[in-house]
């Protein structure tokens, strides 16, 4: 890890991530807790995540078109650009006047807008601009940063939120933005597909989207590993509609166990940024990745059969060292063996696919919510998570194995 941040355009990719994943953190908490708090109900943060997810689900695909047919220095830039406009624009408004329903909802789109643009455009760029040896490090380095920016999020959204309002966090989240454009301008950066980009130009985005299909069936066993890699990663991501009913109305607390929940997450997370190689190491990545799903499914029952504050926040921080583990090793996967000319469109559909599967979750969970409480959400969360890991089981050792052979090819090269 040492050789990776002695580079510094790794270091201003890490650091730009680092002021920006602080700021989106702090407004996710934000619009979160004011919607359920100020509505006393689930169903306006619910059809809010279900229209985004609507929205992104249709984005996506043509997002990875781009991805792969532009400079991803270059999408990145134009993320960072949007974000700070949009935001600054509403946090400007705030401090003259009430939010009403639909700044809320446009400022939680923007940012669903924004994690849709930045992750392919940022694994896309680290697969092209940095030497496979190191795709381990610099994904365990990245981890660390974008959970250590959640940490900070978590600590810091409660104490504005309760002291300064929501138009102050969502300022911070602006000029985080502003910033990390500042930054990732200066890192030095070449794009090196750009012959395999113009090939392509005559080809619409449904015929590169067409590509990257046939490309994923044609691989065995590649479809259902990457649903059901996905899985722990979709289960955190409908778990931000239940974990503030659940705060709120089950367990009776207030914004600080909320807070402290997305801390501990984020500790757990940082932990397996640092630890997940050594635990690959003993392990392997297939006992890794199954024993971590499973894992996650049953410190979910646990923490629904405790219903404590205290249980919450430690269950979460088993969350984000569940999460982080299969993600970084699913990230480390594919950075070895999906060509670079096609990462963008991959990450893209399987982003997709994985907002689809949070639609019908987060559309089931809205409609349920209020009537049997947060807990069923999180039990049928369990559940899916159990799929998951019979799938990841039966599926990634053809994956595995192709990744050994492009490894050994790819050595006798040097």
């Amino acid at each position: 890890m040492k050789e990776v941040f002695a580079n510094v355009d790794f270091r201003k990719l890490f650091f730009s991530n680092l002021f920006s994943g602080f700021g989106q953190g702090m407004t996710m908490i934000g619009i979160a807790w004011y919607l359920v708090e100020t509505t006393g109900s689930a169903q306006l943060l619910g059809s809010t995540m279900f229209s985004s997810a609507v929205l992104m689900f249709f984005i996506g695909p043509y997002i990875g078109t781009l991805i792969d047919r532009f400079s991803r220095k270059k999408m990145l830039l134009v993320e960072n650009a949007i974000g700070f406009s949009v935001l600054g624009a509403l946090a400007v408004w705030g401090f003259f006047g009430s939010y009403v329903e639909w700044m809320l909802i446009a400022i939680y789109l923007v940012t669903t807008f924004m994690y849709q643009i930045h992750y392919p455009a940022q694994s896309a760029l680290v697969q092209e601009g940095f030497e496979p040896r190191h795709y381990n490090s610099i994904n365990s380095l990245l981890e660390i940063e974008g959970q250590t920016a959640s940490v900070l999020a978590g600590g810091v959204a409660g104490y504005l939120l309760s002291s300064y309002g929501l138009h102050i966090v969502i300022l911070f989240n602006a000029l985080t933005y502003l910033f990390a454009f500042g930054l990732l301008s200066t890192m030095k950066y070449t794009f090196t597909l750009e012959g395999e980009a113009k090939a392509n130009q005559g080809v619409n985005w449904l015929g590169q989207l067409g590509q990257s299909w046939r490309y994923i069936r044609e691989k065995r066993g590649f479809l259902v590993f990457g649903i059901s890699a996905m899985m722990p990663f979709i289960a955190i991501m409908a778990s931000n509609l239940l974990k503030p009913v659940y705060v709120s109305q089950t367990l009776k607390a207030d914004v600080s166990i909320f807070s402290f929940g997305e801390m501990a997450y984020a500790i757990g997370a940082v932990a397996a940024g640092v630890l997940v190689s050594i635990m690959v190491a003993k392990m392997g990545q297939l006992s890794a990745i199954v024993g971590n799903t499973l894992l996650f499914a049953i410190v979910i029952i646990a923490m629904v059969s405790l219903p404590y504050g205290w249980a919450l926040v430690a269950s979460y921080m088993v969350y984000g060292w569940c999460n982080a583990s299969v993600r970084l090793i699913r990230q480390s996967l594919y950075m070895t063996i999906v060509p670079k000319h096609f990462m963008g469109r991959v990450m893209s559909f399987f982003n997709s696919i994985g907002m689809m599967m949070r639609l019908v979750l987060i559309g089931l969970f809205t409609m349920m919510i209020d009537y049997t409480g947060a807990s069923t959400g999180y039990v049928i969360l369990a559940g899916l998570l159990l799929l998951a890991a019979v799938g990841i089981a039966i599926t990634m050792r053809s994956m595995l194995a192709e990744a050994h052979e492009q490894a050994a090819v790819a050595t006798e090269e040097r």
